[in-house]
């Protein structure tokens, strides 16, 4: 029988906003679980979220992915992720860390502006967690890492060839996230219809037994 999955849920800063943690920690076991339910699978492996700032992001990505990369520190505390060049523009970040485990940055700026984005952006994360434990994931996310940080230079075609197979896990990310979030908000409606239909069926009967 599997394990869940351990998950972890850091504040990281100082000015990072308590509520919005406390927020991600709520949202994040069901999130988990619907991703779960739709690939029919839970992987198993260590999820840190941390909750951060925009700023901070670039840094500890390289951080993360540069040393499970196994990069040397001097080295990739100076370099910076094609992925973070916009840190302001993510919601989250999913990459690789040392003893294989999985870490979510996320942009506690954006959420905090947008709290009703967090289950969203929660199953996003997850769909990532999902990609990021497949056949090959991990070992196309270190070569690409070792070619940003100039370690290991990957030849023109195979750099594009990585880099179009990351694009291709976005696109998916992106559509697994809307078939989710489409079906919760079905169900939703539904749910509250039949509450509506209960309720008007409830007063119904009460009104018949006082005529």
């Amino acid at each position: 029988m599997s394990q869940p999955t351990q998950i972890t849920v850091i504040r990281d800063g100082l000015f990072t906003s308590r509520r919005l943690t406390a927020d991600i920690n709520d949202t994040v076991t069901t999130a988990q679980r619907l991703v779960k339910e739709h690939f029919g699978r839970r992987p198993l492996t260590a999820v840190e979220l941390v909750v951060t700032s925009p700023k901070k992001i670039p840094g500890l990505a390289a951080a993360a992915q540069g040393a499970a990369a196994g990069i040397p520190e001097n080295v990739y505390a100076e370099k910076r992720l094609s992925c973070t060049a916009k840190p302001d523009d993510l919601y989250s970040l999913t990459v690789i860390a040392p003893k294989n485990t999985i870490r979510v940055l996320i942009n506690a700026k954006r959420l905090r502006r947008r709290p009703r984005e967090i289950g969203a952006t929660l199953v996003w994360a997850f769909v990532e967690v999902d990609q990021l434990c497949r056949k090959g994931s991990l070992e196309r996310r270190i070569a690409l890492t070792r070619h940003e940080m100039g370690t290991h230079v990957l030849p023109k075609g195979k750099a594009r060839s990585l880099y179009r197979i990351e694009a291709e896990m976005e696109d998916e990310a992106a559509k697994v996230t809307g078939q989710i979030v489409g079906k919760v908000i079905r169900q939703n409606r539904q749910a509250e219809a039949a509450a509506a239909r209960e309720e008007a069926g409830t007063a119904a009967t009460a009104q018949n037994a006082a005529a």
